[in-house]
């Protein structure tokens, strides 16, 4: 059976990676930026910089209000957006997906994605809200390695009464605290690398 997945971005690259598991499928996966299949060699725009530059963006322009244009950036590249983010792996609130349900999107209420979320993951909190062994890592920068404006910002907000939080996504938390974030070593943890690169990577035969 062949398979042909158009765009090897957030979404395109994990449905390809899903389907090669089955050893009876022929998978195509098209992109129209490039690929990195090495991650020692990828860009430092792609690796470690917050946000990557206009070598892997489709320079898409969306229209605000009064016609002023308001950048859109996109990935043009294998891993898409997700080679291109700040790395922020916030989850969004419990509520909000319920009212997405609620609008007749039944699969996005907080009770069907939360499960998705876990299984997506490798959270080192782990506990009852967090997935570990799953393909993207979720980290926290830890209090001691934070920039001094990170810590004066917290130090302010804890003393005006904000809540310090661990986990900023248990879905119960609200508050001050570290991003989570899917970056290891500094380095961007795109679809790409935690779902395409294990997919390609040969197998052993015994």
């Amino acid at each position: 059976m062949r398979d042909l997945v158009i765009g090897a971005g957030s979404a395109g690259a994990v449905v390809a990676a899903r389907l090669s598991a089955d050893p009876n499928r022929e998978v195509v996966l098209l992109e129209a930026g490039p690929d990195y299949p090495d991650v020692d060699e990828l860009p430092f725009d792609l690796a470690r910089a917050p946000m990557s530059n206009q070598a892997h963006d489709w320079g898409y322009t969306a229209m605000g209000a009064a016609g002023v244009p308001i950048d859109q950036p996109r990935g043009k590249v294998v891993g898409g957006s997700s080679a291109v983010n700040v790395c922020i792996a916030l989850r969004g609130q419990p509520e909000d997906y319920d009212r997405w349900a609620r609008f007749g999107g039944e699969q996005w209420s907080w009770r069907s994605v939360e499960p998705v979320f876990r299984r997506l993951e490798d959270d080192e909190l782990g506990g009852p809200h967090h997935g570990q062994g799953g393909p993207v890592p979720i980290r926290r920068t830890h209090p001691s390695a934070w920039q001094p404006f990170s810590r004066l910002t917290y130090d302010t907000l804890v003393s005006a009464r904000f809540k310090a939080v661990e986990d900023l996504n248990d879905p119960a938390s609200s508050g001050v605290g570290a991003w989570p974030m899917n970056r290891i070593g500094g380095v961007r943890q795109s679809t790409a690398i935690c779902y395409l690169a294990p997919a390609t990577t040969p197998q052993p035969h015994y």
